[in-house]
């Protein structure tokens, strides 16, 4: 049985950053993912980083976050991420990150969506691949093994404390044990649930259910602005801060100041706009090369001289794991945090994003959080033992008998996986899309709940490299994540942020608080902290 002080699951940015943060603490660490699942979805979603740099202080910043976020913001963790945004951009280009510069030599900042002042710093359309390229170079240096080829099936826990996991090796097949003083989830959020796209399956959220543990604020979705119409090609919002205009059917530019989300519902009611790329400069053009290639080789779109046609589509899930301050997991209450089980990234639901997405937030969200999970996690490491090794022996049989039937089944007919991927984007995108009502979410549930208990065909009877097995369960546990979802938006009779009830248009002050969702269906509630 393998032993480490912490496992960091999903190979995303946050999990990086958090595997970084907790071997600088002396920790020993790795990580582990599967990278079709976890590693690139937060690259769908195409965004510098938001950091006050050219203001005098972080308020401004953190004033607009809040206002985005529909007062559903936790403000010690807007407080604290929007306060060490300057830092993280300053390591990064310690670390070797090549910023776009204005002619002082500082780094150009553009004015995007729901953004006040200037304040999002990028690589042009690079940005996320150059972070991580970069956070796994300084992995590499601190020799941080990383694999991506697991998939996590459990976690195990005890006595309130999470004490290690089960894994499957995909290339090998072998269902193995792990011990762990701390584990920290830091997979994709579940938005393939809307764009049967299979890359971000709801993972981590899905290993929260199955171990008991409620999710919080299921319910918002972000949905980006600048999608090209009848394509799932998402352009960097940095456009924006570059001489892009959004122009609506009738010709004018499109308001901006309430955040990239309420700019694509805007563009969803109106029937669809126009992007205007033909004000961007000579000199800010290269920046963008990865963009004007990706519009002439997949849309056929010379953005020099043609307009951009626009309909949004889900990229980024807002609701997931609930964690304090410190990146713990809690079980339902403020006061019962959960030992040794972190959360960071798109897996996590923190309360820096609310009910709506600020631009340039989703990345300094990754970044905040994994620095702080990751030494919080390490933190704990520090002080705690291994434990439960027979709970975990336990866990490990019970994987592998599941493993077997499974496999012995296999051949038995059903239907295929990516055939109910789809029908469950159709079903999410349908109603539960930017507007929903109490009969579509009916429709929803029921319909999910159909496709919970249609029975998934895998046709390949081989342990080794068996991707239909993997894809089968990562399957059944987005629907186990849509399901807790619906179950959310049904719960909450109101509008706000993102979640737009036509029955309920109103925003109610009553119900300024996070939804916490159950697998069964059952929806509490977690009063904000501040």
């Amino acid at each position: 049985m393998q032993a480490w002080d912490v496992v960091i699951v999903g190979g995303s940015v946050a999990g990086l950053r958090a595997a970084i943060a907790a071997s600088d603490q002396g920790a020993a660490v790795t990580v582990l993912s599967s990278a079709s699942s976890s590693s690139f979805a937060d690259d769908t979603v195409s965004c510098g980083l938001a950091t006050s740099a050219g203001e005098v202080d972080p308020s401004n910043h953190a004033a607009d976050t809040k206002r985005v976020g529909a007062e559903l913001c936790e403000n010690d963790v807007v407080a604290a991420s929007t306060g060490s945004a300057v830092n993280h951009l300053a390591e990064l280009e310690r670390w070797g990150l090549n910023l776009r510069r204005d002619r002082n030599g500082a780094p150009h900042l553009g004015q995007l969506p729901g953004q006040s002042n200037p304040r999002t710093a990028s690589t042009g359309d690079s940005t996320l691949r150059e972070i991580r390229s970069i956070l796994e170079e300084q992995c590499i240096k601190r020799n941080i093994p990383r694999r991506g080829d697991v998939e996590i099936l459990d976690i195990v826990i005890k006595d309130g404390k999470a004490n290690g996991l089960i894994a499957l090796d995909i290339q090998s097949g072998e269902i193995y044990g792990i011990q762990s003083k701390s584990i920290l989830l830091a997979g994709a959020g579940f938005q393939s649930a809307w764009n049967g796209d299979g890359v971000a399956m709801g993972t981590s959220a899905n290993l929260a259910l199955r171990s008991g543990i409620p999710l919080a604020n299921l319910e918002f979705t972000s949905m980006h602005p600048l999608t090209v119409a009848e394509t799932a090609l998402c352009l960097p919002l940095d456009l924006l801060g570059t001489g892009g205009i959004v122009v609506g059917a009738d010709g004018q530019p499109m308001a901006t100041d309430d955040g990239p989300d309420a700019l694509a519902q805007a563009i969803i009611s109106g029937g669809g706009a126009s992007l205007d790329l033909t004000g961007i400069s000579r000199v800010d053009s290269p920046w963008f090369a990865g963009v004007a290639n990706s519009l002439s080789s997949r849309c056929g779109i010379d953005y020099t001289t043609e307009m951009i046609p626009l309909m949004p589509i889900a990229t980024s899930t807002l609701g997931g794991v609930p964690t304090d301050a410190s990146g713990n997991v809690v079980n339902g209450s403020w006061d019962s945090p959960l030992s040794g089980l972190f959360a960071a990234g798109d897996a996590a639901c923190s309360g820096l994003h609310g009910a709506a997405l600020n631009s340039g937030d989703l990345l300094l969200g990754a970044l905040a959080s994994g620095s702080t999970a990751g030494t919080s996690a390490a933190e704990h490491a520090s002080h705690s033992k291994h434990s439960a090794s027979s709970e975990i022996s336990i866990a490990l049989s019970n994987a592998l008998h599941l493993h077997d039937s499974l496999l012995t089944e296999a051949g038995s007919g059903g239907a295929n996986f990516g055939t109910i991927q789809s029908s469950l984007a159709s079903t999410m995108r349908t109603h539960m899309g930017p507007e929903r009502d109490a009969g579509g979410l009916s429709k929803a549930a029921t319909a999910i709940q159909e496709l919970q208990e249609t029975k998934l065909n895998i046709t390949d009877t081989s342990p080794v490299m068996n991707t239909e097995m993997v894809s089968m369960l990562r399957t059944q546990g987005l629907l186990s994540v849509a399901s807790a979802a619906v179950s959310a938006a049904q719960a909450r009779e109101e509008s706000r942020g993102t979640h737009v009830r036509k029955d309920h248009p109103d925003t109610d002050a009553n119900q300024a608080k996070h939804s916490l969702s159950g697998s069964d269906g059952t929806v509490s509630s977690l009063t904000l902290r501040s």
